[in-house]
């Protein structure tokens, strides 16, 4: 199978590749500290339960944004723990584009996948350049299914996801304040199509390749 030439977004505002702006809802990111080991080591819970959400604006970017937690169910070696990986991918996404913080999407991006790194390293360019996003709605991702596998001459798990995401409207900004034309003006859904494996070791699922189904092919 080989890559998606194309992505649902925009050229980096000053990097030379592509990555997806999306958003989901903050709700979605205020699991409990116990459902997650990993991520835990990285925020400090005292400042994260007294500063007060501040939404990015056309006045400035987000603040105090709260980070995506890995919940328990993710760590399983199933369809649901395949599942729950993905849906963290995309909650990690969201917090990448609002904060330039790309620690959370690599807990679960294997090295080879190209559009986590996409994003892993052109959000912190743009917000290190003054660069912010503005996000009018929440992601919804929709797993129409999941077919899970053990590859044989490596002996590992592999879940294929079906899944249908639908992005909401996005403003971009740079350092002078000003409205860019790459903008978003209004929601898309598409079709999506995920590969993650199973590393047993560290018990964590992770996204080995991420595109549209449309530019999926399959090698003989």
């Amino acid at each position: 199978m080989k890559s998606s030439s194309k992505k649902s977004a925009v050229k980096w505002l000053l990097g030379g590749f592509t990555a997806l702006i999306l958003t989901i809802s903050l709700t979605g990111c205020s699991q409990t500290a116990e459902e997650s080991p990993e991520l835990e080591k990285t925020t400090d819970a005292s400042l994260a339960e007294t500063a007060e959400y501040v939404p990015a604006s056309a006045d400035g970017p987000a603040q105090n944004v709260p980070e995506p937690r890995l919940p328990v169910s993710a760590t399983e070696n199933s369809e649901d723990g395949a599942k729950a990986t993905l849906e963290y991918f995309w909650e990690a996404e969201a917090f990448a584009s609002l904060t330039g913080n790309g620690d959370s999407l690599a807990v679960v991006s294997d090295d080879s996948c190209a559009f986590c790194h996409e994003s892993i390293d052109g959000w912190p360019k743009n917000y290190e350049d003054g660069y912010w996003s503005v996000l009018h709605g929440d992601i919804i991702v929709n797993v129409t299914e999941v077919v899970t596998s053990e590859e044989d001459d490596e002996e590992e798990s592999v879940a294929h996801i079906y899944f249908e995401l639908t992005e909401p409207a996005t403003d971009f900004y740079n350092e002078e304040g000003k409205h860019l034309e790459a903008s978003f003006d209004e929601t898309d859904t598409q079709d999506w199509f995920a590969i993650l494996n199973y590393d047993a070791t560290a018990q964590i699922w992770k996204v080995e390749w991420l595109g549209f189904e449309d530019d999926v092919v399959w090698e003989e």
